[in-house]
């Protein structure tokens, strides 16, 4: 993926977004520290790949309801999607992007349930730019200080940086996702509190 990315710039973070998005934009974080391209550019590339990724998959599922509903993936997301969206209503929009495997099922999810276009253009759009500007600005913010504390970036150092912010973001969502969607428990609350 990072040699995808240096060499085909913004395409690579918009195609790459659309597909797979948080490893994309963490590695354009750190190419944009690193001075392939700007942050900016990263930030309004990725948020336009996000919203294309989402609004394909909407009309998959609005389009192609029978088809969409017999998908494996959507039938093991649809029960944690439905928990998400009686819990959180529309800000689980902006949840799913962070839960591996949800995003594009429930962009599917809200196409076969009707959810208007008209709405759901201007909340996905939104959910976009917040998930890219978190995960691209991550990717920036851990490259600079690396860069501060060794100097120069190297390989070793940018796959070191990136295991380690994908394993603490593995395990904050899986946190999250066990606490909040799974138990229906409040995510900073005490594991130890009595009723």
């Amino acid at each position: 993926m990072e040699e995808l990315l240096s060499r085909y710039g913004l395409w690579a973070v918009f195609f790459g977004t659309m597909i797979e998005g948080d490893l994309t934009l963490l590695l354009s974080g750190v190419l944009a520290r690193a001075g392939v391209f700007d942050f900016g550019q990263a930030f309004l590339v990725g948020t336009a790949g996000g919203f294309v990724g989402d609004t394909l998959s909407y009309f998959i599922g609005a389009r192609f309801r029978g088809r969409a509903q017999s998908l494996k993936f959507f039938q093991r997301a649809q029960p944690r999607l439905e928990r998400l969206m009686r819990k959180f209503g529309v800000l689980s929009m902006f949840i799913v992007k962070y839960v591996y495997g949800l995003r594009t099922a429930s962009a599917m999810f809200y196409g076969l349930a009707h959810f208007g276009f008209g709405r759901f253009a201007p909340i996905t759009v939104a959910s976009c730019g917040v998930w890219v500007a978190i995960l691209t600005g991550l990717g920036f913010t851990f490259a600079t200080g690396l860069e501060k504390l060794i100097g120069d970036i190297r390989r070793f150092q940018i796959i070191l940086l990136l295991a380690v912010i994908i394993l603490i973001t593995i395990y904050a969502i899986s946190r999250f996702e066990r606490r909040v969607i799974e138990e229906d428990k409040e995510f900073f609350g005490d594991d130890g509190d009595k009723e």
